[in-house]
């Protein structure tokens, strides 16, 4: 029996998370005809469904505009996820002390479907300069600074699996395992990436994991400095890439992390 044979099938379930996925990819709202026209569905099909999810708070309807959009009950929720919740909790009160000794802010960058996303963010608030990514930005695994790390500290096997997720979710990109392999190899070996930003000009991206009691790499620590034409303005980053490895590491600990396990 192949795989596909075995999956169970429920319609409405299935409906109702692609009406979530799509309007996650559309910030700014869509109206009924529109869901329905992007989903290849009736709109007979649709309203019952938009109006589930409304009355369970899932989607908000915005009168003016005739938008239904998501909400942030989802956000919510995923931060009440035991292992998230427990992460943002050790490493929140650390990463506001780390970035106060480097004048950076500070991201958490955790592995989701085939990519990277920002879980949460520090701010240094006195640095005007600093960069502050959006917390929920995904990133592709294959061409940033934390994708890198966390292919880098995964196992074989969970790799196997990120890279097939990756695969799936950009059917139209070659992956030149190779060249990405030499990458992983090269992080691991340094215990960090540093890196251009492969999106913003004059960005430099550095990220070092956090790992928890089985050894997993679970979360990139990262910081995003911006470079100036007066270099005397720029961080120290031998200074910034020792301070992140000291924070991750502490984090790791408080995370059941043993490095002689």
């Amino acid at each position: 029996m192949t795989e596909k044979e075995t999956k169970y099938k429920a319609p409405a379930l299935e409906k109702g998370m692609a009406i979530i996925e799509l309007l996650a990819r559309t910030p700014e709202g869509l109206n009924l005809t529109q869901i329905s026209d992007s989903l290849g569905k009736s709109k007979a099909e649709i309203f019952r469904m938009v109006a589930v999810l409304n009355d369970l708070h899932y989607l908000e309807f915005f009168q003016t505009e005739r938008v239904y959009r998501l909400s942030l009950k989802l956000y919510r929720l995923t931060h009440r996820y035991a292992p998230v919740h427990h992460l943002n909790n050790v490493a929140f009160p650390i990463i506001q002390e780390l970035c106060s000794e480097i004048q950076q802010s500070c991201h958490l960058v955790v592995y989701s479907d085939g990519g990277g996303l920002i879980l949460s963010h520090q701010d240094y608030d006195t640095n005007s300069n600093c960069l502050t990514l959006p917390v929920g930005g995904r990133g592709p695994l294959t061409d940033n600074c934390a994708g890198h790390v966390l292919l880098a500290f995964a196992s074989y096997d969970n790799r196997e699996r990120m890279l097939k997720a990756y695969q799936e979710n950009h059917p139209d990109l070659s992956l030149d395992l190779m060249a990405l392999r030499n990458i992983w190899l090269r992080v691991k070996e340094q215990g960090h990436e540093a890196m251009p930003s492969p999106v913003l000009a004059g960005v430099y991206d550095i990220g070092v994991p956090i790992f928890d009691y089985y050894h997993n790499a679970v979360a990139v620590l990262l910081t995003s400095i911006l470079m100036y034409r007066d270099e005397s303005r720029n961080a120290d980053f031998e200074h910034v890439i020792n301070k992140l490895k000291e924070t991750s590491l502490h984090i790791s600990q408080k995370m059941g992390f043993d490095e002689e396990t």
